[in-house]
């Protein structure tokens, strides 16, 4: 029997742990992911005097409203008024969010005949907008409010100037460099997205203005950037200046930057780097052809409007730039080390250097696009330091690398990265050099360019139009603008607009020795320029 009863007793002790382990086990049913809430608007307008629910929860990507059964929200006698419920289309409007992207906005969009409103704005039949926290829908009419959607992913600490939060919803961080951060916005009437700039003015602790932040220099850079207007120059949608920051609204690229190309890849057949490398050269000299030089040029600051092989090539981010006259030069010294032409180490802030300095640095992204590692590094060399290689144009060829590399393309490189600033070769001798010379590469480059200023005026001339329909008309501005500027659609790739400072991949190698010399005696192609 006292076997019996200590086997009861583990028994008993068994099932007691086993029903403590029941409940702590996680729920059956896990608890659904709301992004969202309409709550009902009371009123004799669209509901019923019968109780009808406070609000409803968004779960689903996808919400719709009508007539139809098969809408997620029926408009049904017992809730909704018989006179607004007449006018109602089967599908009157969809609320869509991608839950895939982080901080994507909610898009409503009307596809009724009697008209959905947000805020007593007509979104109109086919067309979209973003959905903003506490927008009010209406149907039918815009006295026949019926909800306020209630954004529940909205980023809360977002506190930007209300003409910004008026016009784009802020979404996620893009990026953060040494100037400021960077987030994606969407246009709430375009639902188009923007990468927008962030430049704190802050000032260091012994009360001097941080020469990165500096409100001059800001300034600087969004002059230069509203003047601009190249196919391979990024464009600047808006500026605003408030007091403790600057807001500069650019387009968003969705190949992302040169430099995630070239890692994903580790190097770039010299068709693509001729491909992109081109479209660089010609928007460095057409900001020169503006008295600009970059100053800054590297991969991160090379952006792809696609992740298409044939895609166009875009310059960004100005912030060392500088209007240059004919009496002007430039002392600063700045620039990433990696890629400061070797004038600019020597002029140490004191002496002057030209626009020069654009072509070493477009030599040294020309040598990563073709071998994957970049020419200088302290790495390389035990007795010479990163300034000296520099100096003396001393970089590392790896025969392994440059094995498969033409000697046109070594040419041109060893060209670019000259140190007499005198015997370095031009942008347009660049353009001349015969390893540029490929028909068929400069035709797709032409058919690509001509297409972006050709969809660029159409749509200007369209908003143009739409302008003096608004001024002929007595109708609702913002309605008509939604109907010409929602024809651009809403994309759903990510790429960072503002590079994180990085530094491209340093290949070490068993031996490193001095310059490898094997290309020097060749001759210069029969197009190469005399020094």
């Amino acid at each position: 029997m006292g076997d019996d009863f200590v086997q009861d007793t583990e028994n008993t002790q068994t099932q007691t742990q086993n029903s403590q382990l029941d409940w702590s086990q996680p729920a059956a049913f896990p608890i659904p992911n709301i992004w969202g809430r309409l709550y009902s608007i009371a009123g004799k307008q669209c509901w019923q005097d019968a109780e009808y629910p406070e609000y409803y929860d968004l779960i689903q990507p996808e919400f719709s409203l009508g007539r139809a059964l098969s809408c997620t929200f029926i408009m049904k006698k017992d809730l909704i008024k018989e006179d607004i419920i007449k006018s109602v289309s089967k599908q009157h409007f969809v609320i869509m969010r991608d839950l895939k992207e982080p901080l994507a906005p909610a898009i409503i969009t009307d596809l009724s005949y009697n008209g959905t409103f947000i805020n007593d704005v007509k979104i109109g039949k086919g067309c979209s907008r973003v959905l903003d926290d506490n927008d009010v829908i209406s149907v039918t009419h815009v006295l026949a409010k019926m909800f306020k959607f209630k954004d529940l992913l909205k980023n809360e600490q977002d506190k930007v100037p209300i003409e910004l939060s008026q016009k784009y919803y802020i979404s996620r961080v893009l990026g953060q460099g040494a100037c400021g951060t960077v987030k994606l916005v969407y246009d709430k009437v375009k639902c188009t997205k923007y990468a927008m700039k962030v430049i704190k003015k802050s000032r260091l602790t012994n009360g001097q203005i941080n020469h990165l932040n500096d409100p001059i220099k800001i300034m600087n850079e969004v002059r230069i950037m509203k003047t601009l207007k190249h196919p391979c120059i990024i464009s600047t949608e808006e500026v605003v200046d408030s007091s403790d920051a600057m807001y500069i609204v650019m387009e968003y690229m969705q190949g992302g930057e040169l430099f995630h190309r070239i890692s994903k890849r580790s190097r770039l057949s010299e068709r693509h780097t001729r491909f992109l490398f081109r479209q660089m050269v010609l928007a460095v000299k057409y900001l020169h052809s503006q008295g600009i030089t970059h100053r800054d040029l590297k991969p991160d600051n090379v952006l792809l409007v696609s992740e298409d092989d044939d895609t166009i090539v875009k310059i960004t981010d100005f912030g060392l730039s500088k209007f240059m006259r004919e009496d002007s030069f430039m002392k600063t010294m700045c620039g990433t080390p990696l890629y400061v032409a070797p004038e600019v180490l020597r002029a140490n802030g004191h002496k002057s250097y030209g626009p020069e300095v654009d072509v070493w640095s477009l030599g040294v992204i020309f040598f990563v696009c073709l071998v994957g590692y970049v020419p200088f590094s302290s790495d390389y060399y035990k007795e010479m330091t990163l300034q000296d290689q520099i100096l003396s144009g001393n970089c590392y060829m790896s025969p392994a690398h440059w094995k498969g590399v033409s000697l046109q393309a070594k040419l041109l490189m060893k060209r670019m990265l000259t140190v007499n600033v005198n015997r370095r070769i031009t942008l347009d001798q660049i353009l001349n050099h015969c390893w540029m010379q490929d028909d068929d590469v400069n035709l797709r480059i032409e058919n690509l360019l001509s297409l972006t200023q050709h969809t660029s005026s159409q749509a200007s001339a369209e908003l143009s139009s739409n302008s003096d329909e608004e001024n002929n008309n007595n109708g609702p501005v913002v309605f008509l603008k939604t109907i010409a500027n929602n024809k651009r659609a809403l994309s759903n790739s990510f790429s960072s607009s503002e590079p994180v400072p990085k530094k491209l991949r340093v290949a070490l190698y068993p031996s490193v020795g001095k310059n490898d010399n094997s290309s020097t005696t060749d001759s210069y192609c029969s197009q190469e320029f005399t020094d």
